[in-house]
């Protein structure tokens, strides 16, 4: 099972969480996001006169181009011309948080997407202050702003914590391994260095990359054993828990597959498993949990 030694141990080292249940969320975001869902419906019907009252009389409105509109005739007038421009679209709303201020006033933040029908999307972030009145919550202000363009590094930096020396030790089997994460130059690049030691021997180095893949628009990684395998994989993330699903080469020309998940507990603790191990098409065991630790002072 020596190819696995790479594919496996190597991924040994990133990993995961203890997801906690979230609470019930409170009467005015269900409130605001039951008018979210509206305001979609709306839209996907090109309701002008539904997409208007989900405004104030008096609210203001503030475009992500920096055009600005004040009282719900001139956003009425902003929202015809918006939907004649874009006919046939349909908007999604993402809520980030939703902010009691007062008691009939609430601070919602989010993102947009809108979908036109060639499949293009246009997304925008906002910040709105919802007010109730007569029992119905409607927009005051809104804002919205461009979404920044993200960098590789502003993707890669969930995986920050990983900076530093991890350690995996087996004493039953006198088996240490070590991983040394730290960012390539330019800070586009996450590399790591795997050391393999048994009875205090080296036995098996190796190396991977990890980064943004633009074309896929998600993390991958690339790695490569002393002995001449490889693998590369993708990322998926849930909360703190990682998912890497590798596919590689073992130097004799097998190849192998495999899910890894890895799980932050911690600043300075994860654990990682290992599952849907394949060698050539067969199955192979999986690996349980295992718990690794940071080096003291790393």
């Amino acid at each position: 099972m020596k190819p696995f030694v790479l594919a496996f141990p190597l991924a040994l080292i990133l990993t995961g969480l203890c997801f906690a249940q979230a609470p019930d969320p409170a009467p005015e975001q269900t409130a605001v996001q039951a008018n979210d869902r509206a305001y979609e419906e709306a839209y996907a019907k090109s309701d002008v006169k539904a997409l208007a009252d989900f405004f104030a009389e008096d609210a203001d409105y503030t475009t992500d181009d920096g055009r600005s509109f004040s009282g719900r005739a001139a956003i009425t007038e902003a929202i015809t011309a918006g939907l004649v421009a874009s006919r046939g679209s349909k908007v999604a709303i993402t809520t980030d948080s939703v902010r009691l201020l007062a008691p009939e006033t609430v601070l919602q933040k989010g993102s947009t997407t809108v979908t036109a029908k060639s499949g293009e999307t246009n997304s925008a972030l906002f910040t709105a202050i919802h007010i109730r009145k007569d029992g119905k919550w409607r927009i005051s202000q809104l804002i919205e702003s461009p979404v920044p363009t993200l960098t590789p590094a502003d993707h890669l930096a969930e995986l920050s914590w990983l900076i530093g020396v991890w350690e995996e030790n087996d004493k039953a089997n006198d088996l240490t391994v070590q991983s040394q994460y730290a960012w390539a130059r330019g800070g586009n690049f996450l590399t790591r260095n795997v050391t393999v030691k048994r009875a205090g021997d080296v036995t098996m180095e190796g190396w991977q990359i990890i980064g943004w893949d633009p074309l896929e628009e998600r993390l991958r990684s690339w790695t490569f054993d002393g002995e001449g395998g490889y693998s590369e994989g993708y990322f998926t993330r849930d909360g703190e828990r990682w998912l890497l699903r590798e596919t590689g080469v073992a130097p004799d020309g097998s190849r192998t597959s495999g899910d890894n998940t890895i799980t932050k507990l911690g600043t300075d603790k994860l654990t990682w498993e290992s599952d849907n191990r394949t060698l050539d098409g067969d199955p192979q065991p999986s690996i349980g949990r295992v718990e690794i630790n940071r080096v003291k002072g790393n």
